[in-house]
């Protein structure tokens, strides 16, 4: 019986951890009346959902370590960490939300949003964290930095002098110089990296940075 059990319990986990868990959940007001177009998205990601005109809103193939985030103003917004949960509703309140997973309900604060300064061609060592990244090409994947896209092994800057499209930028990390993001992929940890910055003009590196430069600073050990 016990080992019967034990299956059990490992398929469920296996399946869980391959096919990830589905979620639903319900976002209403103080007076319980569902609230329409709440923004939530999974964490470290770009995907993201609306509630419907019920309230309601639902993910798929999410892992135990997911978190959602539901925002809730220009400053505020509710964290959810999935672990086991499979549903929940979330009744918003003026300073607290209250999660009711189907068994019990909890009060929860919400969060407070830091703003931290921002520029479009930069990419600093918090917000690289937060993508998630595990190769030099995932640092550009969702718009990261606006009118650098990549296709392939390949990454463009839009706005380059060169009219051959098919040119990568040139890539300066630490002072060296490389010509190809497969080169700077293979010697440069997404780990080490401190700071990303686009130059649209790469006039300062002559011919070489025609199609823009991409400047890499790794962390100083």
């Amino acid at each position: 019986m016990k080992k019967r059990l034990f299956l059990v319990l490992y398929t469920s986990l296996f399946v869980a951890m391959v096919f990830g868990q589905d979620f639903k959940g319900v976002i209403v007001n103080a007076k319980q009346r569902p609230l329409k177009g709440m923004k939530v998205w999974k964490k470290n990601t770009t995907e993201s959902v609306k509630t419907d005109n019920m309230g309601v809103f639902s993910f798929s193939g999410l892992q135990p370590t997911d978190t959602l985030v539901v925002s809730i103003s220009k400053k505020e917004e509710a964290i959810i960490p999935i672990g086991k949960l499979s549903q929940a509703s979330l009744k918003l309140e003026k300073k607290f939300f209250i999660l009711f997973d189907g068994q019990k309900e909890e009060k929860r604060e919400y969060t407070r949003i830091l703003r931290t300064s921002y520029n479009s061609n930069v990419l600093t060592r918090e917000q690289i964290q937060k993508l998630s990244a595990n190769s030099i090409y995932d640092l550009f994947k969702g718009g990261a930095i606006p009118g650098v896209t990549v296709n392939g092994d390949k990454i463009t800057i839009r706005g380059g002098s060169s009219f051959d499209l098919d040119n990568e930028p040139l890539f300066v990390v630490d002072g060296t110089l490389y010509e190809s993001s497969s080169e700077v992929d293979g010697v440069v940890s997404i780990n080490d990296i401190d700071k990303v910055e686009i130059q649209k003009d790469g006039a300062a590196y002559g011919m070489k940075g025609a199609n823009g430069v991409v400047i890499i600073t790794t962390i100083k050990k």
